[in-house]
């Protein structure tokens, strides 16, 4: 992944391997499982990459995930905040934040969010101050950085984006800019949209401040919104519209940062965000020349891969019924794609089960059936296509490693499009989802209870 970011344009990587699933005190087991991390911000560092570790703040799971291995603990199904209000528990969890920094030591920043996840309502600013300084104390040589999202101690008990976000951001700059010393960069970040979420606030408010010659601007979900299903949805019309409007500030902060969660599937906007923060002119591309220049370096002559990574957007009529093949027929063997993780194989391979699952999911809901049998063949096809897309990802969200399905596990777009067909299909066959369960059972892909289960659900 490091070497992809390289051939991409990218010099710098920021990780979050979820530290705060450590309880506190520190064991044995999990110091050796971070220490591990050590490996990988070297591997960041040997192709040229600066490598920047993640830790949330006042934020730790709780006890009850020590016996799990460290790969299948969940920070959203587990989480704990820390009131630094309690002395002496903020001295023994700033205490274990650092044993955790130091075994880290080798990165080359640290940035701390001021929230989601960490904070809680009232908070005094001072206490992320106190947190920003303990880290100093714990690797005193290294960049520590502020990472500006919603300013620290914000209301977001009645919704989390439901109060104003410029109080707390203004309080929180004031504070940083006043007290925070020695080597320290700020990361502003943005939502892909003003009048969502924080807008563009904290970005501004920076500017206010006299801060972005010290800042990095994250610009939060340009490449992929967050959390999401791993699906191949392309955003470029997102990233040309951020890019453009923070291009003003690019001659006095430090430069872009973009994030993903399924790098793999979103390849090409990985691709268009890193050549449109190097070269603003690129951003004016139409999409296929984008795909079509990405696909070249990758080493498809044939174009296959421009449909592929366009097929959650395509219809059945524009979907060849032989791309999937034409996908896994491909031997890519560039240095680019020799980059992509899995290796160009596996990578053809994923995207093609994509392309399989819109399809067949296409196929089935174009069907016009007449009887309620017809109608279940057709809902049990649909729903076998989403779930076999999930057997290649097995996304779980916010849950834990092993749960049953949930449609909230594929992405949004594509459960919508059976969900809307089921409602018309169900209006004229009401014993319709009892009659599919059946039917997607004989797939192997769910039993017949959770089958009958799963579609009354998604059922109007």
């Amino acid at each position: 992944m490091f070497r992809l970011l390289r051939h991409l344009g990218y010099n710098t990587v920021m990780l979050w391997p979820t530290p705060e699933t450590a309880p506190m005190p520190l064991s044995d087991e999990d110091a050796a499982a971070l220490r591990g991390y050590r490996l990988v911000i070297e591997d960041a560092r040997s192709v040229g990459l600066e490598c920047w570790f993640t830790y949330c703040p006042n934020v730790i799971s709780k006890e009850e995930v020590r016996p799990l291995p460290w790969k299948e603990r969940s920070l959203y199904a587990s989480t704990q905040i820390i009131r630094l209000s309690d002395e002496p528990v903020a001295k023994q969890y700033l205490r274990h934040r650092q044993s955790i920094l130091r075994l880290l030591d080798n990165a080359d920043a640290f940035v701390v969010i001021d929230g989601d996840p960490g904070g809680y309502p009232g908070a005094p600013v001072e206490e992320y101050l106190r947190i920003l300084k303990s880290d100093q104390q714990a690797v005193p040589d290294k960049r520590v950085i502020p990472w500006l999202w919603n300013g620290w101690g914000r209301d977001t008990s009645g919704g989390y984006w439901r109060t104003p976000v410029l109080p707390t951001v203004r309080a929180s700059l004031e504070a940083l800019k006043q007290q925070m010393t020695g080597e320290w960069e700020l990361l502003p970040g943005r939502s892909h949209r003003e009048g969502w979420a924080n807008g563009r606030v904290p970005v501004a408010e920076t500017e206010k401040a006299g801060l972005l010659s010290r800042s990095t601007i994250m610009c939060y979900e340009a490449i992929e919104f967050e959390p999401t299903p791993p699906a191949a949805v392309l955003q470029f019309d997102l990233i040309r519209q951020v890019l453009k409007q923070e291009s003003r500030l690019s001659s006095s902060a430090r430069g872009v940062f973009g994030n993903c969660q399924t790098a793999v599937l979103v390849l090409p906007n990985l691709f268009f965000f890193g050549r449109g923060a190097a070269d603003l002119s690129y951003l004016d591309k139409p999409d296929h020349e984008v795909l079509t220049d990405l696909a070249r370096q990758l080493g498809d002559q044939s174009g296959a891969l421009v449909p592929a990574w366009s097929c959650l957007r395509l219809s059945l009529a524009e979907l060849p019924a032989d791309l999937a093949e034409s996908v896994r027929a491909l031997r890519l063997d560039t240095d680019l794609a020799k980059s992509i993780p899995g290796g160009p194989a596996r990578y053809v391979e994923i995207l093609a089960a994509q392309v399989d699952s819109r399809r067949k999911l296409l196929e089935a809901v174009a069907e016009k059936p007449a009887t309620t049998e017809q109608a279940a063949k057709a809902l049990a096809k649909g729903a076998a296509a989403l779930l076999r897309w999930w057997q290649v990802h097995r996304y779980v969200g916010m849950g834990r490693h092993g749960d049953p399905f949930s449609w909230a596990f594929i992405h949004p777009s594509q459960v919508a499009i059976l969900k809307q067909h089921l409602k018309e299909w169900a209006a004229a066959s009401p014993d319709l989802v009892n009659a599919a369960a059946p039917k997607l059972a004989e797939t192997g892909l769910l039993s017949q209870e959770e089958a009958l289960k799963r579609l009354q659900e998604m059922s109007p």
